[in-house]
């Protein structure tokens, strides 16, 4: 089963390990490790519960609406895979945020059995607008730094998008194959 957003390109450039012609120290390269892979997700959790509440949502409901926007389109049976909620759990989820006019079902693009779910623009845009004031501050402390090397932080930091979202992409497809090979 595909997933329906926009992937990435398979050939992103690979990350150099070195910093103007010298080895970055292993210090370094674990702190920005431990930053992208448990900081960044706490904070970011953090924000996700304060931004649901301002939409009325609960955590649950506001999470699964953030995959969705995010891949632009999901078969309800990968929105349970990456919620690890049962087809029932995901049913009545998927209910909640359809009453509420945050999705809407359609048919699969590409296999007309499956359901997927989308995000209902007019509904969804103003979401991000509700974290503008951490984009603003985060803006602000790029402006402080020297060009080049915020342009190198952005290469990395879409590298390192494009790895976490084609690796969930993995996940999704694998987990998919496998749950079909099971009903068969």
């Amino acid at each position: 089963m595909r997933i329906m957003g926009n992937a990435y390109p398979n050939d992103a450039p690979a990350m150099p390990r070195m910093s103007l012609g010298r080895p970055l120290p292993q210090a370094a390269l674990d702190d920005v490790s431990r930053i992208l892979g448990r900081q960044l997700a706490i904070y970011t959790k953090a924000c996700q519960s304060t931004i649901a509440e301002k939409v009325g949502l609960p955590l649950l409901d506001f999470k699964a609406l953030e995959f969705i926007i995010e891949f632009e389109a999901l078969p309800t049976g990968q929105i349970a895979h990456l919620m690890g909620l049962s087809p029932g759990g995901t049913t009545a989820l998927i209910n909640r945020l359809e009453a509420a006019g945050f999705v809407r079902r359609s048919r699969h693009l590409f296999d007309r059995r499956v359901i997927a779910i989308r995000p209902v623009k007019e509904r969804c845009q103003h979401i991000p607008l509700l974290t503008e004031q951490v984009i603003t501050d985060i803006v602000n402390t790029a402006a402080r730094n020297n060009p080049m090397q915020v342009q190198a932080m952005h290469g990395f930091l879409l590298h390192c998008v494009h790895t976490l979202k084609n690796a969930t992409l993995q996940w999704l497809e694998t987990e998919s194959a496998q749950s079909q090979s099971e009903e068969h």
